[in-house]
């Protein structure tokens, strides 16, 4: 591991307590985060770091390159120079004076082209800390230390500046060191983070492992919320964990299932729906023990009254699996990968769940704030429009049918709604119930060689897929609840190929094979080892018969033969490349591109295989 900097046993006094108290640390080339509450001492590290400051007490050594400009700063208060314009800052520390392409690109990619020839005095605290942003990508440097970069942005674009830095610092192979309270911002961009409370380094290391093994509730909280489960708290109210989580563990949001159930040990007294995430006081009906958990929500909204029943969607590695030894697994074999923001909804930038390629090769995307995107094969998007509604939850499946309709699955209307080219509504099936031709939560839509469409939904026991013939009228049904062969748990994408519907059935870990009569023929995935399938979520499947399989819980590409023999894998959780954080959907296009709804990190990701 090549080292930018040493600290050993540094101090730099405060008024009344040290600001950095004792602190041995290393950081390494690539991206590092600091993060902490405020005062915690995350300016008063990077200021030793660009030699503003010097120490009371022990050492700081850089080890970075001796030529060129070895590290360039972005201070909080941004330093700029009153008596330049926005374009001279940029021309003024380039190390290629005339390469005016490169400082026009810089001033687009920062939205600062039509302000180029303003000074800083005229400019929005969002704008001069994009400039001082954009300044320090100018200057070429080795390495770039910035102390709370984009503050003040408009959260929107917030998202396409970080992509700017991510890409300048990989084409430079730039390191940058920066300062954040945003968990977010650290998961999406860092690989290693430092962890400061009252001047002292708490944690200093992967940002993955804190993610995911924190040491104590203060630690898993600096990379965001987190179920602590603490003496007896496991066993109580996640009846299925029993011994199987050590005690003192963080379950994160999107591993904690908090589903309805009559014959649950808790009951929900209130619920706050905050977008992502869902916080639900419960009252223990044993003993009446109350406390508060933390899910990302897949049904409707909890209410007050409802009996639940809490799992654990996937536990982590090290507490599953001690000491198992995973085997060689094949490496997926990607050319290229890309990716396209998903575009703003006012201040919010909603996250992709579900997608599909038309025979057009039209790129068709839902999203969590309940739009239709259609975009060409560059990512650029083409026309939207809305659900017909939106309120009480998103739909995630979407499929274009042979006679040019759009079909959507309404998860939480209870619906499938049918759309022309233009994203007109020109019909809908369905209705709130468990007889034929009703849903509880429909998820996915999949049409057949004889136009017939299978619907996947799940809820209140009720998971099944159901066929209906093209103008929605009901056919049959494949499957119920269980975990039996041919029952499902979640039943969340399917496929259809050479007269064979493959659905993924989620939370048992498997794809099952039917024919066109609902008549079970197969099932892909039921192996005990590590290597097979986690929370998987969604299929597609090439023009040879090949099937991809994204993992919710792994965050990762799997490719199958029709066997189920294991081809290859890609990606792991996390913000960078060939990462993925909790995808949901998956489509595959003609020209065997591969396209993955990465809903933690808001974008679509294209893989050319």
């Amino acid at each position: 591991m090549k080292l930018l900097w040493t600290l050993n046993d540094v101090s730099l006094a405060g008024r009344q307590s040290p600001r950095l108290d004792r602190v041995t640390l290393e950081i390494a080339h690539g991206v590092t985060a600091t993060i902490g509450q405020s005062g915690a001492g995350k300016t008063s590290l990077l200021n030793l770091l660009v030699n503003f400051e010097r120490p009371d007490q022990g050492h700081v050594d850089f080890h970075g390159s001796a030529t060129g400009l070895p590290i360039y700063w972005s201070p909080p208060t941004y330093g700029l120079w009153p008596h330049l314009s926005v374009r001279e800052h940029l021309s003024t520390v380039s190390n290629t004076p005339n390469d005016a392409a490169q400082i026009e690109q810089l001033l687009s990619a920062f939205d600062l082209t039509r302000l180029a020839d303003a000074r800083p005095g005229s400019l929005s605290l969002g704008e001069r800390s994009r400039l001082s942003v954009a300044r320090a990508l100018a200057s070429g440097a080795s390495v770039l230390v910035m102390d709370e970069p984009l503050a003040h942005v408009d959260p929107a674009r917030f998202g396409a500046y970080w992509d700017a830095i991510r890409e300048h610092c990989a084409a430079h192979q730039t390191s940058l060191v920066f300062a954040t309270h945003s968990p977010e911002v650290v998961l999406r961009e860092a690989d290693h983070v430092v962890c400061l409370a009252e001047g002292k380094v708490s944690y200093a290391g992967d940002v993955q492992d804190l993610y995911e093994q924190p040491a104590s509730v203060e630690l898993a909280l600096m990379l965001g919320p987190c179920n602590w489960l603490a003496d007896d708290d496991g066993s109580r109210w996640i009846p299925a964990l029993q011994d199987s989580v050590n005690m003192n563990s963080c379950i994160r949001p999107e591993r904690l299932s908090i589903s309805l159930d009559q014959s649950g040990p808790a009951k929900v007294e209130a619920a706050r729906f905050a977008g992502s995430s869902e916080e639900v006081d419960l009252v223990h009906l044993q003993d009446g023990a109350r406390r508060t958990f933390i899910h990302r929500p897949a049904g409707r909204r909890l209410r007050a009254g409802d009996h639940v029943l809490l799992k654990v969607l996937l536990l982590l590695l090290a507490l599953v699996l001690p000491g198992c030894d995973l085997g060689y697994e094949p490496t997926l074999a990607v050319k290229s990968e890309s990716n396209w923001s998903m575009p703003p909804e006012g201040l919010r930038v909603p996250a992709p769940r579900g997608m599909t390629v038309s025979p057009d090769g039209e790129y068709l995307v839902l999203d969590n704030a309940g739009r239709i995107l259609v975009f060409d094969s560059t990512g650029k998007l083409q026309r939207q429009w809305w659900m017909p509604d939106y309120s009480v939850g998103k739909p995630e499946g979407v499929c274009v049918l042979k006679d040019g309709r759009i079909a959507v699955a309404d998860t939480h209307y209870h619906r499938v709604v049918f759309f022309n080219h233009d994203g007109e509504v020109v019909g809908m099936f369905g209705k709130l119930g468990t007889g034929p031709g009703e849903f509880i939560y429909p998820v996915c839509v999949v049409q057949d060689d004889k136009e017939n469409l299978y619907v996947c939904e799940y809820g209140n026991f009720n998971d099944r897929a159901q066929k209906f013939k093209p103008d929605g009228t009901y056919i049959s049904q494949i499957g119920a609840y269980g975990t039996e062969d041919g029952q499902f748990q979640r039943p969340s994408g399917a496929a259809w190929f050479d007269g064979r519907i493959y659905i993924v059935d989620a939370f048992n870990n498997r794809i099952q094979v039917f024919d066109e009569a609902g008549k079970l023929v197969a099932i892909l995935g039921t192996s005990d080892k590590i290597s097979d399938l986690y929370y998987p979520y969604d299929i597609a499947m090439t023009q040879t018969g090949d099937l991809y399989v994204v993992e919710y819980g792994a965050g990762r590409v799997s490719k199958y033969d029709r066997s189920g023999k294991l081809l290859g894998r890609y990606g792991k959780p996390g913000p960078g490349s060939a990462e993925f954080m909790t995808p949901w959907g998956l489509a595959i296009d003609s020209r065997g591109r591969l396209y993955v709804c990465d809903t933690g990190n808001r974008r679509i990701v294209e893989l050319e295989l």
